[in-house]
């Protein structure tokens, strides 16, 4: 969330954390928290006087997104065009590189893997696991390049996530 309040997040990384401060309490209370911090250290350091502030620099991300994230949990909750994946698992783009809708059935789960860059899942509905942890509405998971996980819903409701990833620099050679 430090990185987020700095506005240092990729775009597809940012909207996941706007999601996150946007459902979740305490999300909203860490953003305000490391605010503060941030305010804090350039307030000791004279040397960062001229940095601009991370509010203004969030406000500057915002207007280059083609998407907010306001936009994507309303399109969550109405019509999207599903397409189901290889493993079976429903996905769902956006309009901004990196970042897709991932809907698990009742009862469904996704074959177990990892990934070579930074992951961040948003719980937008029902409830979620990965083997680590049962994730809700708001909730915010981290995966880091090597970490393996078996994403799952949990319950008898459909879960529906929102899922960013970091740039990946060989598939970029192809886009």
């Amino acid at each position: 969330m430090m990185d987020h309040a700095a506005g240092n997040h990729a775009d597809a990384l940012a909207l996941a954390a706007d999601m996150h401060l946007m459902l979740s309490p305490s999300g909203a209370e860490q953003d305000q928290i490391w605010s503060i911090v941030g305010g804090a250290f350039l307030e000791r350091d004279p040397r960062q006087v001229a940095t601009v502030s991370a509010r203004v620099a969030r406000r500057r991300r915002q207007e280059r997104l083609k998407e907010t994230a306001e936009d994507l949990v309303s399109m969550a909750d109405g019509a999207i065009d599903w397409k189901r994946g290889i493993s079976g698992v429903s996905y769902a783009n956006t309009r901004t590189r990196g970042a897709k809708f991932m809907r698990l059935d009742p009862g469904q789960s996704a074959p177990a893997h990892g990934h070579g860059a930074l992951e961040a899942t948003v719980v937008l509905q029902g409830r979620f696991s990965d083997g680590h942890g049962v994730y809700s509405r708001g909730d915010i998971v981290l995966g880091e390049p090597g970490k393996r996980h078996k994403p799952a819903a949990v319950g008898d409701e459909t879960c529906i996530c929102f899922v960013a990833e970091t740039s990946h620099p060989l598939w970029n050679l192809f886009r």
